[in-house]
């Protein structure tokens, strides 16, 4: 029998290992490089996550803040013109001045951050008109000072304003770059972490199919980077909870996957309850004064690829039946392939700053102790008469009525009985005046009444009853009674300007306190003053 050569058992026993160790070799070496290549792209993520919304929370938070201090250098220059003591006049340039130096310092902070082309260009939109305005506003506190206030005002509603809003309108095209560029930051890390963790777990699967000791091993890399990504979730979701505006997130099914507490709180619900509901039964928008529906059109442009902003009208209902003021913009969630997947709602709450505005807006042109129209609007609203086109055609009279012995009264009483027996006289002379007729409080004791569409005689006669009723007025205090004497110019206003007819009725003023308590002078252009009891009234 031939014999043959008998190879040793070991070495067959390796000759069959080695395929297997090879398989099982390059198996592991392709684990260990899933592995590398996921923590990999979790430190990376995270790093990458970690600086940007850093960096593009620091721009936005930076942004906003400048424009804070913008906006509350106008409302303190507005304040200052507004001011009778010049000394709170003074303080509030002094905080003028400050609010500068703390604009300085963040510019400063912000410029010293990287920006891009579009930041930069952005900014030099909001700085380019910064020297004018300055320039302007240290005028208008030059003319506070003077005791020029109305010039002051104009300047600041005719030059001041129109910069302010062209500037609070880019300073909001600056906010708004940086709150989109964090929203698509997050939108791209989440993308990026949704491919990491579908990588990892394919590989993993698939190394399942090998070994049940590869699938093992698989199995505890896969979990280690289940709970790294777990936690970088949990970082961002902790930055957004952090942040002041309400976000909310929203899918392809028009249904919210995510809002933060602040969202929460603004719209009265709880995070838990609005998930997945539909976004138009959580979220009502609509404009204030046509209350049309916004959250339709909202869902629409963005679901279409379109940045939508909310209009500057935009109010938000909650669940308790509470209406808030709200700005904001929502923009697109992109999936890996380009396509709309959801859109990101960035929201606040603008409620106080907007009633803020509107109070300012409101004292502006009008007197704070009669709740009258002031100086400036009675001015504005005259010159508007003068310069109608049926300014001719129609009748127009303006009377101007100054209130005798109220210095007097404020010695004797104090300011308070002063300032009451003020309010009265101009609760009375607003009854005698007509709804179309114009009352404004000029000074501390001087009234204006511009009368539209009334003929002559009924103009004087509408003089005559209010100095009789101021003249009869009597204020009791502490057991005293006090009143006050009035005399009252009329002008029948001519074909000229606010400036001249003013100047024509404060000569009849100044004719009728000339004449002795309770005179009523009229004066018609080109004639001499008359008291009223010799014009056709008293004839």
């Amino acid at each position: 029998m031939p014999t043959y050569p008998v190879e040793p058992s070991g070495r067959c026993w390796h000759s069959a290992q080695v395929p297997v160790i090879a398989g099982f070799g390059i198996m592991i070496l392709l684990l260990l490089g899933v592995a590398a290549i996921g923590v990999s792209h979790i430190r990376i993520l995270s790093g990458q996550l970690t600086a940007i919304v850093a960096e593009r929370n620091l721009k936005s938070e930076l942004a906003s803040s400048m424009k804070t201090l913008h906006d509350a250098r106008y409302q303190a220059l507005l304040l200052a013109s507004n001011l009778d003591d010049p000394f709170d006049r003074d303080e509030q340039r002094m905080r003028f001045s400050a609010l500068a130096g703390d604009f300085i310092a963040l510019r400063d902070r912000f410029l010293a951050l990287p920006l891009d082309a579009e930041e930069l260009a952005a900014w030099g939109e909001v700085r380019k008109p910064l020297p004018r305005v300055e320039n302007l506003a240290n005028e208008a506190f030059d003319l506070m000072r003077a005791e020029r206030r109305a010039q002051a005002k104009r300047m600041i509603q005719r030059d001041i304003k129109p910069h302010q809003m062209r500037m609070m309108s880019q300073w909001d095209r600056l906010v708004d770059m940086h709150r989109a560029r964090n929203a698509e930051a997050l939108s791209e890390a989440a993308s990026v972490s949704k491919q990491a963790r579908g990588l990892v777990l394919g590989l993993s699967a698939v190394a399942l199919l090998v070994a049940f000791g590869v699938a093992t091993f698989v199995v505890r890399v896969s979990r280690r980077t289940e709970a790294e990504l777990f936690q970088e979730r949990e970082r961002a979701v902790v930055t957004l909870n952090s942040l002041a505006d309400a976000i909310i997130r929203f899918d392809q099914e028009r249904r919210v996957s995510y809002l933060n507490p602040a969202a929460a709180t603004l719209i009265g619900t709880d995070t838990e309850k609005a998930a997945a509901m539909p976004a138009v039964e959580l979220l009502h928008l609509y404009e204030r004064e046509s209350r049309a529906d916004l959250t339709t059109t909202l869902l629409d442009e963005v679901l279409k690829g379109r940045v939508y902003d909310l209009p500057t009208s935009a109010c938000l209902l909650s669940a308790q039946g509470m209406e808030y003021e709200v700005e904001g913009k929502c923009s697109c969630i992109h999936g890996p392939d380009g396509g709309v997947i959801g859109g990101v709602l960035v929201m606040s709450d603008v409620t106080e700053a907007r009633e803020l505005q509107r109070k300012l807006l409101w004292h502006a042109d009008h007197d704070a102790l009669t709740g009258l129209a002031n100086r400036y609007a009675f001015e504005e609203r005259l010159a508007q008469a003068l310069g109608g086109k049926r300014a001719v055609e129609s009748h127009a009279s303006l009377l101007l009525i100054n209130l005798d012995q109220l210095k007097q009264v404020r010695e004797q009483a104090g300011q308070t009985c002063s300032d009451e027996l003020v309010r009265q006289v101009a609760h009375l002379m607003n009854f005698r005046v007509r709804e179309s007729d114009f009352l404004a409080c000029l000074s501390e004791d001087e009234f204006g009444i511009l009368l539209q569409s009334c003929p002559d005689e009924m103009a004087e006669r509408i003089a005559e009853q209010i100095r009789d009723s101021v003249i009869s007025l009597r204020q009791p205090w502490q057991g005293k009674t006090y009143q006050v004497g009035v005399h009252i110019g009329v002008v029948h206003l001519p074909e000229e300007s606010h400036e001249e007819c003013l100047a024509l009725a404060y000569s009849a003023l100044h004719e009728a306190e000339t004449s002795g308590p309770g005179s009523v002078v009229v004066r018609r252009p080109g004639a001499a003053a008359i008291p009223a009891s010799d014009s056709l009234l008293g004839q």
